[in-house]
């Protein structure tokens, strides 16, 4: 499964898709076609969702 969203970690506002398996973020990738991020994302936006995964069950 895949969502949109916007990445919450600056102002900027990334686009974020999360791709998401058995409920669980896998991988975060950004559009290419996105006028903000042209399909790249910094490394809190790439790999911010390991922090939340490691959080979820606090």
């Amino acid at each position: 499964t895949q969502t949109d969203t916007i990445c919450p970690y600056c102002g900027v506002g990334c686009a974020l898709t999360l791709h998401v398996q058995d409920n669980t973020i896998v991988k975060v990738t950004s559009p290419s076609d996105h006028s903000v991020t042209h399909g790249n994302l910094c490394i809190k936006g790439r790999f911010g969702f390991q922090h939340v995964q490691n959080h979820a069950s606090d």
